[in-house]
């Protein structure tokens, strides 16, 4: 599923039945179940469709395809913050252990509750490549107050609240992850968090 994609001057219904035949294991059931999430149905004219409305209309039409795997760039942009929600629901509702989403997407706090393996790519180079919950366990994030101390800390961003910090999880605490914290930290302390993932 591409970020920018063209959508024929049809019926979704028409653009289903041309294209379902492409993918032998098509799922009507999938299709009626992610429509009737985003609030959608067949009968819609995809040319009328805000370029919003036409995301999740392809959207709907990728995930029935019940593919094994299924790239998706971008797929928020465009999105408003009622359809990022239905998004996360819709995707939730399609997984299964059989099947795998890659999301390629600068927007990570609108997929970040979704993940259970994170790459990070930086100038087609690979930062980072582990699953979550080998990065909750040896990392822990945390807000603090500007005047609290960071020692040991293996990155500090300036926050709203004070600091965000990452620091080695040495007691197992758990802590939700901060992609975006994450993604600053290994371009610009790479060796210092790459060492904490090698022992």
């Amino acid at each position: 599923m591409p970020e920018e994609f063209f959508l024929p001057n049809i019926k979704f219904k028409e653009f289903i039945r041309l294209n379902a035949a492409f993918y032998p294991h098509f799922s009507r059931e999938l299709l009626q179940s992610c429509l009737s999430d985003f609030d959608l149905s067949e009968d819609i004219h995809l040319q009328e469709l805000s370029m919003g409305q036409k995301k999740k209309a392809y959207m709907c039409f990728a995930l029935a395809t019940n593919t094994p795997l299924l790239l998706m760039d971008e797929p928020t942009n465009g999105l408003d913050i009622p359809s990022k929600s239905q998004f996360r629901k819709v995707i939730a509702s399609c997984m299964s252990e059989d099947k795998s989403i890659i999301i390629s997407t600068h927007q990570v706090r609108d997929i970040d509750r979704m993940l259970d393996h994170i790459t990070i790519i930086d100038q087609s180079q690979i930062l980072l490549d582990q699953p979550i919950e080998r990065i909750s366990e040896k990392l822990l994030f945390c807000e603090q107050g500007i005047k609290e101390p960071t020692d040991n800390a293996l990155y500090i961003q300036p926050s709203t609240s004070g600091n965000s910090v990452i620091y080695s999880n040495t007691y197992k605490e758990e802590s939700p992850i901060n992609l975006e914290l994450l993604f600053n930290a290994m371009l610009t302390e790479r060796q210092k968090l790459t060492d904490i993932f090698t022992d």
